[in-house]
C-alpha cells in the first residue's frame, strides 16, 4: 500500500538533503497571462545565487527519488 507524502513534507525532505551541498529548493510562479495556476521549482546555489535546475511540480517526484529522499513506496499528494 502506497504511503501519502504532502508536498510540503518533500519540500523539506529535499531542502534538509540540498542543505549539504548549499543549495536550496525554491518555488515560483512563472509570470505567464494564463489563468492556470502552474507552479514550478528551482533548484539554487547558495554560493552563487545562481539557478541549476528547473523542475515542474509533477517533475518533483522523479527528482526526489532520484535523491533518496522518497522512497519506493511512497508518493506524493499534490492537494
Amino acid at each position: 500500500m502506497k504511503k501519502l507524502v504532502s508536498i510540503r513534507a518533500l519540500t523539506a525532505r529535499l531542502n534538509r538533503k540540498l542543505a549539504k551541498e548549499s543549495k536550496k529548493l525554491l518555488k515560483y510562479k512563472p509570470r505567464l497571462q494564463s489563468d492556470d495556476p502552474i507552479v514550478e521549482y528551482a533548484i539554487v546555489d547558495l554560493k552563487t545565487n545562481s539557478i541549476l535546475n528547473y523542475h515542474m511540480a509533477s517533475e518533483l517526484q522523479e527528482f526526489a527519488r532520484g535523491l533518496g529522499c522518497l522512497a519506493s513506496l511512497e508518493e506524493v499528494s499534490f492537494e
